[in-house]
């Protein structure tokens, strides 16, 4: 049995990304013969005004050097928390998997900030001790595979449950799914759609003055958001940026199309698929055109479930995780 802890910064958040994203990946491995993850579990965090959060090093120490961890999985990008990861890592001989969930720097909150931090003191650790990088899509990949060979290009995945009995579908509704007050989340193409044609449904925390004709949805069970999928015949997700896109691939394995900015990465699986459209980042016309031509279309749902099959994405994982435990 390969025994791999998973760490990441901020493990007391239970609403981003990265959280999701470790989540899904310890339930990928329950109950597996050969790969076993340890989630990191209530590690002692310390938080100043300049550091943000970060690990208590001792606590943070003792866990990497446990004998019976094969492979630390750190996650993040432009944290103080992954440096510490690598640092202790390396100091105890570990092997290392490295996702970063990776962003471009100009679409970071802090850019000159987070690129000196990762050039100056990340990035040479990436480079020393990664045993192997996992990319998100294409364009991570191209940025890892400039500091190291082995770079596994994996993309996420959904657990969908099958709603019964099919749920009618409304043919003006489009949904946003997102932060409501997230600048990154580009809620601001919705203004720009006609008064009166559609049905706009935002789901999602944020207080924000919404117009008048769109219909907000507040704390959904997961079982009501996929009601929402399902009833929908349009999701918008008009990012800044997104390295992949959980809410697309929720809808589009619900049979509802998608219509992605050119900035969301889900994009680089989807080329040519039935029932994705894109549309460039803030051109409000171009927007307004393609959620006409896109909403209703029909899906391939088969595609989509073959794109991202659980169980080949698994072995990806697993095939990597054994590689590099037993090299």
């Amino acid at each position: 049995m390969i025994n791999i802890l998973e760490l990441r910064p901020n493990p007391h958040s239970k609403s981003d990304g990265i959280d999701k994203y470790c989540n899904a990946l310890r339930l990928l491995f329950q109950n597996d013969d050969n790969v076993n993850i340890l989630p990191i579990e209530n590690y002692p965090m310390k938080n100043t005004g300049v550091l943000k959060e970060f690990y208590v090093g001792s606590r943070l120490k003792e866990e990497i050097q446990r004998k019976d961890i094969d492979i630390i999985h750190i996650n993040g990008f432009a944290s103080f928390s992954v440096l510490q990861c690598f640092w202790l890592a390396l100091k105890a001989k570990k092997k290392i998997v490295y996702t970063a969930h990776w962003h471009p720097f100009n679409y970071l909150n802090h850019p000159f900030r987070a690129k000196v931090f990762f050039y100056f003191f990340l990035r040479p650790l990436v480079k020393l001790g990664s045993n192997a990088i996992i990319a998100i899509n294409s364009e991570d990949y191209s940025f890892f595979s400039r500091i190291r060979e082995n770079v596994k290009r994996i993309p996420h995945w959904v657990e969908i449950t099958q709603l019964q009995p099919k749920i009618e579908k409304d043919p003006f509704m489009i949904l946003f799914v997102g932060r409501l007050n997230d600048t990154n989340k580009g809620i601001e193409h919705l203004l720009h759609l006609p008064k009166g044609e559609y049905h706009i449904h935002c789901v999602g925390p944020g207080e924000i003055e919404l117009r008048e004709d769109f219909i907000r949805h507040v704390d959904v069970s997961s079982e009501e958001l996929q009601k929402l999928y399902s009833k929908a015949s349009l999701l918008v997700v008009p990012s800044r940026y997104e390295a992949f896109s959980y809410v697309a691939l929720e809808a589009l394995s619900a049979g509802t199309p998608v219509l992605l900015s050119n900035r969301v990465r889900i994009a680089d699986y989807l080329e040519g698929v039935q029932g994705v459209d894109v549309f460039k980042y803030q051109d409000y016309s171009e927007f307004c055109d393609r959620v006409k031509r896109s909403i209703g279309a029909k899906v391939d749902v088969e595609v989509i479930n073959s794109i991202f099959s659980i169980d080949k994405i698994k072995e990806q994982y697993k095939s990597l995780f054994l590689e590099i435990a037993n090299n």
